[in-house]
């Protein structure tokens, strides 16, 4: 399981002052580029791709639609899009698959997607479907993060996850249940196919994240012989 660290700079001297060596024992870099404003994320680019060139990056453009910080039309969002990866060609790009759904067609071109769908409020009754209607699409990384209110709401996230998986050996799936009740679901992934978990330096970037620090640990107890 890889583990994604998100940084979320809101300036371009933030994203010139981060630290390399915090990040020596992470796996994927997260730009969290909505908090730079619509205008300031091509111009912040350059110094993030410099920075970390070499590394696994992941682009993630995370709207209000799907508990973010920019608002911004589907013709907006999938230039951005374009243009970050027709310029940097990051590792993986996130797409808001639900959100953005009938400019889905636009993105065709892409085999660095991720596809993704965030629920803060629960855990759907048709989060199967949700699954179904992503793995069809096979993107390079099928990405599902829901709210659970119960202790079932995360069994049947990692229920699903580890079904689909099973049925489709070769998609990668990261998939979460978040807040509190759900951090299981974030030190679990090997047990039942997800293949990333997301963890934090000095701020989460949703809720029930782990500190890396305490991840790494608590990875190498379950590790351990």
């Amino acid at each position: 399981m890889k583990i994604v660290v998100p940084i979320m700079p809101r300036s371009l001297e933030e994203a010139q002052a981060i630290e390399l060596s915090k990040f020596d024992d992470v796996d994927i870099i997260e730009w969290r580029a909505d908090f730079l404003s619509k205008e300031a994320i091509m111009a912040v680019a350059p110094a993030i791709f410099e920075k970390f060139a070499g590394r696994e990056v992941l682009v993630t453009i995370r709207t209000d639609k799907e508990g973010g910080n920019i608002q911004l039309t589907d013709d907006e969002y999938i230039q951005l899009l374009k243009d970050i990866n027709a310029i940097f060609n990051p590792d993986y790009i996130d797409f808001e698959y639900f959100s953005h759904m009938d400019a889905f067609q636009q993105m065709l071109d892409f085999s660095n997607l991720v596809l993704s769908y965030h629920n803060f409020d629960e855990t759907p009754e048709n989060l199967m479907e949700a699954f179904s209607e992503l793995t069809a699409l096979a993107p390079r990384v099928v990405k599902i993060a829901v709210m659970p209110e119960s202790e079932q709401d995360v069994l049947d996230l990692m229920n699903y996850t580890r079904g689909f998986k099973t049925l489709n050996p070769e998609q990668e799936y990261a998939t979460m249940s978040m807040g509190k009740l759900g951090r299981i679901s974030r030190l679990s992934g090997d047990v039942f196919g997800s293949s990333w978990s997301f963890a934090s330096l000095e701020h989460v970037s949703a809720p029930g994240q782990i500190a890396l620090a305490d991840m790494k640990k608590i990875r190498e107890v379950l590790n351990a012989d």
